[in-house]
């Protein structure tokens, strides 16, 4: 069986949380990691690779006249993609990093938020709901200055009458509560 991703008797082994911007190398482990995914999954992907070479040239193709014997002047500078292109390409590997990093975000709260064993993996939208609703739990144990355990054992016990109109006292949230393993 499947140990859930966080339980109440579980000590954290990361001190803190790490960010991307810890790492002033990230920048270029990411451009790679962008680079080498991209090729390797998509054939068509513009990087070339030793397993996909490009599908077509990067720039406009250099007509065999000016590749011959031309050189200088403005025929040298039609081979380089315009720079409109470049632009493109540059904001597209932006983008592809802010999702990775969006991403892995959504996937480090999912291991923070209780879940139940063999779940699918949560949306995005579902995660963000089932994280407020844990916050809210969270705060409300600290407040009420019990134990964690007790507290939430004592809510799930008495139907949560009394917890009637709180913020975390939804459906999705006390279902998983009732699955955690508090032994």
């Amino acid at each position: 069986m499947e140990e859930p991703c966080y339980s109440f008797d579980q000590e954290d082994s990361t001190p803190d949380f790490l960010f991307w911007d810890q790492d002033p190398n990230i920048e270029l482990q990411l451009d790679d990691l962008l680079l080498d995914y991209c090729s390797l999954e998509d054939p068509s992907c513009p990087w070339p690779s030793p397993t996909h070479p490009p599908l077509a040239p990067i720039g406009p193709p250099v007509p065999p006249s000016a590749a011959a014997g031309v050189a200088g002047g403005a025929e040298a500078d039609s081979s380089r993609p315009p720079p409109a292109s470049l632009h493109r390409r540059a904001a597209n590997v932006r983008e592809r990093k802010r999702m990775l990093n969006i991403n892995s975000a959504f996937d480090e709260l999912r291991c923070h938020v209780p879940t139940f064993p063999y779940e699918k993996r949560l949306s995005k939208i579902d995660t963000l709901r089932l994280a407020i609703a844990y916050i809210a739990l969270l705060g409300e144990i600290l407040l009420s200055g019990c134990d964690p355990k007790s507290y939430v054992e004592g809510c799930l016990r008495n139907g949560l009458q009394s917890h009637h109109q709180a913020t975390w006292n939804t459906s999705d949230l006390t279902a998983r509560l009732s699955w955690v393993k508090w032994d």
